[in-house]
């Protein structure tokens, strides 16, 4: 009787084992890649908050500039016309809780 070299349980379960290895590898590479795709994806986000965060800072600085009370009054006075009310004009109200 002649027995052929290699059996095809024996072929099926070489094929089997060299599958697995490809899908482990292919596995293993994508999530390498996936890993390194999400670090350099934080690191975007982060230099963007950081941005982000310069440009808050810079707004807030205008804004307070802006408002400044002084600016405001130079404003009203040159642009808009408006002058200091005189003593007898203001109205005090006592919003204090008297009995």
């Amino acid at each position: 009787m002649v027995r052929s070299r290699w059996q095809t349980r024996e072929i099926l379960l070489g094929i089997g084992v060299v599958a697995a290895l490809v899908f482990i590898l292919t596995f293993y590479i994508w999530y390498q890649t996936e890993a390194v795709r999400l670090g350099l994806q934080i690191r975007d986000c982060k230099d963007q908050i950081q941005t982000f965060k310069e440009e808050i800072q810079k707004l807030e600085i205008n804004k307070s500039g802006l408002l400044a009370p002084q600016r405001v009054e130079k404003i009203a006075k040159e642009s808009l016309g408006l002058i200091e009310p005189d003593d007898h004009d203001v109205i005090y109200e006592n919003r204090g809780n008297s009995r």
